[in-house]
């Protein structure tokens, strides 16, 4: 009988401050908009006047106040004006366009009302033209560049799951009653 050799957790990838702006600064440049158009934004404002949201940056101000849990038209990102992607949510994208044509799948299976498959074919559609144009952008750079966007993308897709996964610890010191 073999046995396993027990392997602990890796720990949580860290990036370190200087990294997350060095890439934050590489892909302000490239931040689009609802409709993939470049929107580019200066450091200051990609880090203090947006908010990450799931599927990319959201600069709604009442959004942005509340630390992006206060979305007034419930995170459908992709038709909103406020919405700014950049090439490090592409994968995130890619895979949210894959779960709103499951959604529709299962939609569609259900015979639901034809104003939800709308809804989610609409969906489908805008992301795919934010997904679509930022890819063609990305192929018209010189191959150098597009290796430093990538770089910088996977140090802030680390950087996110990061924040994600460390749990706030409170240390809470009891008296003995006795």
């Amino acid at each position: 009988m073999a046995f396993r050799r027990f392997q602990y957790p890796t720990p949580p990838l860290t990036v370190s401050l200087k990294r997350k702006r060095e890439a934050v600064t590489k892909l302000a440049a490239h931040v689009v908009d609802n409709h993939g158009r470049p929107s580019p934004s200066s450091n200051t404002a990609y880090e203090l006047r947006s908010v990450a949201v799931p599927y990319g940056g959201c600069t709604e101000p009442s959004n942005v106040k509340a630390g992006g849990s206060s979305c007034p038209i419930r995170f459908q990102c992709a038709g909103c004006g406020f919405y700014r992607p950049d090439p490090s949510y592409l994968p995130a994208i890619e895979q949210h366009i894959n779960e709103l044509r499951a959604d529709r799948e299962t939609a569609q299976a259900m015979d639901a009302a034809e104003f939800v498959t709308t809804a989610l074919t609409a969906q489908i559609t805008a992301f795919e033209q934010v997904t679509d144009r930022m890819r063609r952008h990305l192929a018209s750079l010189p191959a150098a560049e597009r290796q430093e966007i990538e770089e910088a993308s996977t140090i802030l897709r680390k950087a996110r799951a990061g924040a994600h996964t460390l749990l706030p610890l409170t240390v809470i010191s009891r008296t003995d009653p006795a």
